[in-house]
């Protein structure tokens, strides 16, 4: 459940100056592990299109550890973590525990990870899950693929797939990134989300406005659609 603007998208690939992920800190040539992090604020925290915090802002980041251990190939490990609001039923808090694998094949990257998604102030809410996808520019644009799958605590599966593109304005710090997915199993059936973005990248801090929407309908605490569409903003720092 790792998306910028939801949580960072695992491999939508979009190496966009727009996006909220982090830039790598490097480390010491002699040092062959690299990290990076960062923090966001955002005005909502939509997974797959639903809200996971009441419709309410929350506060998101990231650390993560590289290491190379071929030409192209490098394993990685990290946590991410966001606020919640306790209204919409997970907790207070949800800590994702993550490694994975990623690489290149000419223009192509692959990468794929596992999750352990931890929800604080609720029992045997925890899960697995499971990723892959890969991107590669077409033309000016970068485009992904990708599938997520969970493996709920008690019995119960969820698959998500998606397809991504993302586009760059050269020297400008500006950039514009869609996504479309589709969602089938034990929590949503036949559910599909979309979304719109654009991003403003200046030094370590980006601002965004990403529009998004579902075809279906879900209550929170209000009685309100926690999947209806709206625009998500966010400001974040990368280090």
């Amino acid at each position: 459940m790792f998306e910028t603007y939801m949580k960072p998208v695992l491999l939508a690939g979009l190496a966009l100056a727009g996006t909220c992920g982090a830039t790598t800190a490097h480390a010491q040539d002699s040092d062959p592990v690299s990290f990076s992090g960062g923090v966001t604020l955002l005005t909502d925290y939509r997974l797959r299109g639903a809200s996971l915090s009441d419709n309410e802002p929350v506060i998101q980041g990231v650390i993560e550890a590289k290491l190379p251990v071929s030409d192209g190939i490098s394993l990685f490990a990290g946590i991410w973590a966001s606020s919640l609001d306790e209204d919409a039923g997970a907790g207070a808090m949800e800590a994702d525990l993550y490694a994975g694998i990623q690489g290149k094949v000419g223009d192509v990257s692959i990468r794929a990870r596992y999750l352990r998604l931890v929800f604080h102030d609720v029992d045997n809410l925890d899960f697995d899950q499971f990723e892959a996808g890969v991107s590669a520019p077409v033309g000016p644009v970068n485009a992904g693929i990708g599938v997520i799958h969970d493996e709920y605590n008690g019995g119960g599966h969820s698959t998500y797939v998606y397809t991504s593109a993302g586009y760059a304005i050269p020297d400008t710090g500006l950039a514009v990134k869609g996504l479309v997915g589709y969602e089938d199993g034990t929590n949503w059936n036949d559910k599909i989300n979309w979304s719109l973005g654009a991003f403003y990248s200046y030094k370590m801090v980006t601002f965004g406005a990403n529009y998004i929407d579902t075809n279906r309908f879900s209550a929170n605490s209000k009685g309100e659609n926690r999947a209806r569409g709206a625009v998500i903003f966010s400001i974040g720092a990368s280090f």
